[in-house]
């Protein structure tokens, strides 16, 4: 039961669905970045956001697949990671540049380069020691939402509690499905809230 459940967990918040969950939650803030944009423009960026960072990311995730150049979907092996995380960076960084040419708060594209930017560490890391990915997004998201609530002084303890607990439910999983040792786990998660967190701290 709780690898099935641990199995729902990853899926559910696997690191290519993250920036969409980050954009959701941004765009729905009670504050001046989030009310100015009408509904539509909303569901314009998540589609965006949605297709470049996830929709494209797996197609080509796919595609690697298919011909063989990597063996699970899971990558294993910190040596299947390298193409699909370099492809991802790039994806990423494609989108910041779409988001910083729109006329919206540069608090959504400052999410999509640190986001590019914990993508980044995360490859080095992965050339010497096999990080946990799924930590390092939902840390990022973390640090990001905090950094945001010290800067501006946004009122979000549920937003910022939900996250954690769901980062200790990803943490779990994660252990649970013996994908990573408890290290790998914590080190993840710190190098994404690191990241982020100091990269709001300072915008």
């Amino acid at each position: 039961m709780e690898s099935k459940a641990a199995k729902v967990i990853s899926i559910v918040f696997q690191p290519l669905l993250i920036p969409t969950y980050g954009f959701i939650v941004l765009l729905n803030l009670n504050v001046f970045f989030a009310l100015v944009l009408p509904p539509v423009s909303k569901w314009l960026i998540i589609g965006m956001i949605f297709t470049t960072t996830f929709v494209f990311p797996l197609i080509f995730l796919l595609i690697l697949y298919y011909r063989g150049v990597i063996k699970t979907l899971h990558m294993e092996s910190r040596e299947e990671r390298i193409l699909p995380f370099i492809l991802t960076i790039v994806f990423y960084y494609l989108t910041y540049y779409l988001l910083k040419n729109m006329q919206i708060s540069p608090i959504f594209y400052y999410f999509l380069i640190g986001t590019s930017l914990t993508a980044v560490i995360a490859l080095l890391v992965n050339f010497f020691w096999k990080i946990s990915i799924h930590m390092v997004g939902i840390g990022g998201v973390l640090g990001a939402f905090l950094g945001l609530s010290l800067v501006l002084m946004i009122d979000i303890p549920l937003v910022l509690i939900i996250i954690t607990l769901i980062s200790g439910l990803v943490g779990f999983a994660r252990l649970q499905l013996h994908a990573h040792t408890p290290a790998q786990v914590y080190a993840g998660f710190l190098a994404g809230f690191t990241i982020m967190l100091c990269l709001f701290l300072f915008i």
